[in-house]
């Protein structure tokens, strides 16, 4: 390699780009075909980078191309400056095309019923101009974003700490046992904890995983026994899939339940008054328009949910 003291100001977006592609693709061809470039062109970057660098970020083989160490280190912190310019291009155009701009909200649940669902709706038929864009990953995360304001709004399981924004429980969801269709337990109207002290609960290692997971522990615990949890690195899906081929049971809230699931039965669990809070969190700095009016709508709808006086 010619230089290893590079200006870092010479690497430009397009290298970025195709190394980024490459590393994604696993090829020098379908990274160009992905470009829509000649694959010389891409091969031309990638080279001009690992001279700047000098370093080799691939491993070059017959069937295809790999990152060497340095080239995962050098993409794992490159990939989100990509993603950080691609945000900042699409709230720009947003802001350009629409007065009313982008909401970004982050979220740890479902879309596909229940009181986040219906502002949503109301939302998108009131304000059809605002570009609606919607992250799901871990609360550390969205936590993070939203102190930093790359999303405007969080909407996830709990009660929120002032420490983060101003916020409100948008809705109290009573809680269901996801059970084999065939399970005696499918059977009941209602489940009290007692009465699934002995069964194995599978849960995901992913949001809300973690958070059911101790509501489990914390739940059966209490009768004095040993719990038995099996976590998965899987999603909301996975789990619900092993839920009907018998491996286990799995707590869900409400607004899960918008999908079915083949050889799933939700059956309501605990106490009628036994609930979990869904709360909305955002910076009271913010002043997003779009964000108010967001707002505005889960007001109304946490007050007809009696989550809001």
């Amino acid at each position: 390699m010619a230089r290893s003291n590079s200006d870092w100001t010479s690497v430009s977006l397009s290298d970025l780009r195709a190394v980024a592609a490459v590393a994604e693709t696993g090829s020098f061809r379908r990274a160009a075909s992905a470009l829509t470039v000649g694959q010389s062109a891409v091969s031309r970057r990638v080279a001009k980078l690992e001279d700047e660098l000098g370093v080799s970020l691939f491993e070059r083989h017959s069937d295809g191309s790999r990152l060497t160490i340095a080239g995962k280190c050098f993409v794992q912190r490159t990939s989100s400056v990509l993603e950080g310019l691609r945000e900042a291009v699409e709230a720009t155009r947003s802001a350009g095309v629409s007065g009313n701009g982008m909401l970004r909200l982050g979220i740890i649940a479902s879309l596909s019923r229940g009181a986040l669902r219906r502002v949503l709706c109301s939302f998108m038929e009131r304000h059809s101009d605002v570009i609606l864009s919607v992250t799901e990953t871990t609360r550390s995360e969205l936590l993070t974003k939203l102190s930093h304001r790359k999303i405007d709004a969080l909407v996830a399981s709990g009660i929120r700490n002032s420490e983060y924004g101003d916020s409100f429980v948008l809705v109290n969801e009573p809680i269901f046992l996801a059970v084999p269709s065939q399970h005696a337990l499918s059977q009941l109207n209602r489940l009290r904890w007692r009465d699934v002290r002995t069964e194995t609960f599978v849960v995901g290692s992913r949001e809300p995983g973690p958070e059911i997971h101790d509501y489990i522990l914390k739940k059966v615990s209490d009768l004095g026994r040993r719990v038995h949890v099996r976590r998965f690195r899987l999603g909301r899906e996975g789990i619900m899939t092993l839920v009907g081929l018998g491996a286990g049971v799995s707590l869900v809230a409400d607004h899960w339940r918008g999908v079915a699931y083949p050889n799933v039965t939700f059956i309501p669990i605990g106490d009628e008054y036994e609930t979990v809070p869904f709360s909305i969190t955002w910076r009271p700095e913010n002043d997003n328009p779009a964000l108010r009016r967001f707002i505005s709508l889960a007001r109304i709808e946490a007050k007809q949910n009696g989550a809001l006086s």
